[in-house]
């Protein structure tokens, strides 16, 4: 193997020249560089859109996230001027709620899981603008604003986990999981907001909306690939199971690992002038 790759090596460089081997290699240790995935680089910088909530710098490094100021921008000017930041919010949650029922309708006719994909769009449509539009309208309220944006997207959580959990695509144990670590993730990102005064809506190339999307391709499998069940040491699991469990334990490394990374990054802060 090291043979043919030095052979390899040397038919290269007799083909493009010295200087343009040397010129090809930089490139690509260039490009190695900018793709670690191990610091959640893949070129970040070239999706991160920060801008300030209030007093709060907002960072947001998912893959949808300059598409969707983009969106944001085009629309805000759109929304009607009789449309508050409340009713929007209410929108939101009443996307979970329809979203919630298509689960649990649409267990029993799979024809009612277009109420989740219309749920999650909805839910994003409320959750996403009701701060835009305050933003863009200059009729902030810091403390109120942050104050229901967080209390209800932990409500539309339980939403979420309750209509999942009593559906009988998941067992509620399982949903209950998802959902305990989900609401970990958020209480993460808060309390950096406490403490550094910075926002992070998403953890690396994932956020709120990228989560929507995965929400979408689930719903979608389960209308074309039905229920099967699997009889696990006495415990009858579905697929979807196994599926929710899956994000699940993914989701809690991610948040072992922001935990460690990040009580790092404050220990090293409070610790400099020992």
């Amino acid at each position: 193997m090291g043979k043919n790759t030095n052979r390899l090596d040397h038919k290269l460089k007799d083909f493009l020249g010295e200087s343009k081997w040397k010129e090809t290699i930089e490139q690509v240790k260039k490009w190695i560089d900018e793709k670690k995935i191990g610091e959640f680089s893949l070129r970040l910088g070239d999706l991160r859109v920060e801008y300030k909530r209030d007093t709060q710098d907002t960072i947001n490094t998912g893959i949808t996230a300059k598409a969707e100021e983009k969106a944001k921008e085009w629309i805000c000017p759109r929304i009607p001027e009789w449309m508050t930041p409340d009713m929007l919010t209410g929108i939101g949650v009443l996307g979970y709620i329809i979203l919630a029922a298509g689960f649990i309708l649409g267990f029993l006719n799979r024809n009612y899981l277009i109420l989740v994909v219309l749920g999650f769009i909805i839910n994003w449509f409320g959750d996403s603008f009701d701060g835009s539009i305050a933003r863009y309208r200059k009729k902030t309220r810091p403390n109120y604003g942050y104050y229901i944006d967080k209390i209800v997207d932990a409500v539309a959580v339980i939403i979420l986990v309750l209509g999942l959990g009593l559906s009988g695509f998941v067992k509620i144990e399982i949903a209950f999981l998802f959902g305990l670590i989900y609401l970990s993730l958020m209480l993460h990102a808060d309390l950096i907001v406490h403490v550094q005064n910075r926002f992070e809506i998403s953890f690396g190339l994932f956020g709120p909306t990228e989560m929507r999307i995965i929400g979408i391709l689930a719903t979608v499998l389960m209308y074309f690939s039905g229920v099967k069940y699997f009889d696990i040491y006495g415990h009858i699991l579905t697929q979807y199971d196994f599926i929710v469990f899956g994000i699940a334990v993914i989701m809690f490394l991610v948040l072992v690992v922001s935990i460690i990374r990040k009580g790092i990054e404050l220990n090293k802060q409070d610790t400099i002038d020992w």
